[in-house]
């Protein structure tokens, strides 16, 4: 009867305390590696250039990506070339008929001149979508709705920051994606 009793004893004593503590070890054990994974995962967020020394970067012009959320432009890349161009490539997403726009780029002009920017894009499917990059409130058309490219020159001016916007204007709603890849090379004075 006594050993009846020091049964019943442990078995409350292990309802009670242990079996919670074993089980908080074993979700432990799941949940340590699973940390682990996710602070190991590689960072796709663009690192800042950094400044070693003082020394800065040769470039006439710095660009960087705006980023941000947008209900159309979705997935945007800016890659910089091996001949110094830029390559911007983003997912137009489906859309009803309208005009969108969503800033894009900035680029800051840190030479004592005016530099210019050479412009081509289009999208790979003919949509019947006007497609420009508004500049200092100036509207640069990069394509048309009869699917027309149009090169641009934009000039940049010195000592100041400035903001590419995306311009989309749809007269017909769009219901598939559309790969959308522009061009940006600095003209050479």
């Amino acid at each position: 009867m006594p050993n009846k009793i020091a049964q019943e004893k442990f078995k409350k004593v292990f309802n009670h305390v242990l079996e919670p503590i074993i089980l908080g070890v074993i979700a432990l054990l799941f949940i340590i590696p699973a940390i682990t994974v996710f602070n190991l995962s590689p960072i796709t967020k663009t690192l800042e250039k950094l400044n070693v020394l003082g020394v800065k970067s040769q470039d006439a012009l710095q660009l960087e990506l705006v980023e941000g959320r947008h209900a159309i432009v979705r997935n945007e890349f800016l890659k910089k070339e091996d001949d110094g161009s830029y390559l911007y490539s983003t997912t137009l997403t489906k859309r009803s008929s309208d005009t969108y726009s969503k800033p894009i780029i900035k680029i800051k002009n840190e030479t004592g001149a005016i530099q210019t920017l050479l412009i081509y894009g289009q999208t790979e499917s003919p949509t019947k979508t006007n497609i420009s990059i508004i500049v200092n409130n100036i509207n640069y058309k990069l394509q048309d709705d009869k699917n027309m490219t149009y090169p641009q020159e934009i000039p940049i001016e010195p000592g100041l920051e400035t903001t590419l916007f995306l311009s989309l204007e749809n007269f017909s709603g769009i219901q598939f994606s559309e790969d959308f890849e522009m061009d940006i090379k600095i003209k050479q004075n």
